[in-house]
């Protein structure tokens, strides 16, 4: 079982007075669907999940009028054996994204306060804005409850959650940090280990089955295996969310990057995309790839 930093920020909204409902937002397979469903089920007495992608018939109980009560009964019906009870209930809408009712109802939820709601999605950078988003039936900016949410980002696992994984403890990582804030030496021994799991994390990288992976078998080829399995699903993405104009573009410049990170230049170059590529080009593609979460883009702070 992976720790998780965002299982503090999930406790603190717990506990928090006139709490929204919360949306995690993150790439696929970052974790967010098993770390929601890990915390409801140790905090709350009942857990209603459903997955709009696994589960779309669950998205007729957001059809038609949108108030609690009605959403809380078709709920009933539509799953047999949940129960909801005021203050001791927790909602949980996976894939919030396949459903732009559901994203709406979120509005109703929190101003009847009775149940705490928790919604996950992927592509909620990208899914529905824009003209040819609602041709296709996307969500549209009016689905966003503005000021009626609280909306958080979930990444892989960074080099410290990583090292949680590994073992290490909170009291060696807390004399690292403080070396680093006092910039005093890291001691040889605890360098060493230190610098051989961060090779092993840019192997590795920090999505949990990736992780998991590695630390149940330390095979490369599996891990690799693993590794491509899920960057294939976000080029399954690419095809099913990306308008069809920009999909050729958006593939382009995702399969450019890692070789452009190979070079000694490190800035990204449109150009070197494809023969004669530009900026204006390809700028949305790459806006498109950061929106979903798949790139992240680091700028230069000084020279």
């Amino acid at each position: 079982m992976l720790k998780r930093k965002i299982e503090t920020l999930l406790a603190d909204w717990k506990q928090s007075a006139n709490k929204k409902p919360l949306v995690i937002k993150g790439i696929r397979q970052c974790g967010k669907t098993y770390i929601v469903q890990k915390f409801a089920r140790e905090n709350y007495e009942n857990v209603v999940y459903m997955n709009f992608i696994l589960e779309p018939d669950k998205k007729s109980a957001f059809t038609g009028n949108i108030d609690v009560n009605t959403i809380i009964l078709n709920l009933s019906a539509l799953i047999p054996g949940s129960r909801f009870i005021a203050g001791k209930t927790c909602i949980i809408l996976d894939e919030i994204q396949e459903c732009k009712e559901a994203r709406t109802a979120l509005k109703s939820f929190h101003m009847d306060g009775r149940f705490d709601v928790i919604a996950t999605g992927s592509l909620l950078g990208v899914r529905g804005y824009g003209n040819s988003a609602k041709a296709k039936g996307g969500e549209g900016p009016d689905s966003v409850p503005v000021g009626y949410e609280t909306v958080v980002n979930m990444y892989p696992l960074d080099f410290e959650e990583f090292l949680w994984a590994n073992g290490i403890s909170e009291a060696v990582i807390d004399s690292v940090k403080s070396c680093f804030e006092h910039e005093t030496p890291v001691p040889v021994g605890v360098h060493k280990v230190m610098m051989e799991l961060l090779y092993r994390y840019v192997i590795v990288g920090g999505l949990p089955e990736v992780v998991n992976c590695f630390l149940d078998t330390k095979n490369i080829e599996l891990i690799y295996k693993t590794q491509r399995h899920l960057i294939a699903g976000y080029e399954e993405d690419m095809v099913k969310y990306a308008d069809d104009a920009d999909k050729p573009r958006i593939r382009e410049c995702f399969e450019s990057i890692p070789k452009q990170l190979a070079k000694e230049n490190k800035k990204f170059q449109y150009a070197a995309v494809k023969k004669g590529g530009r900026s204006s080009l390809y700028l949305g593609s790459l806006q498109w790839l950061e929106d979903a979460g798949i790139v992240k883009r680091c700028y230069n702070t000084q020279i």
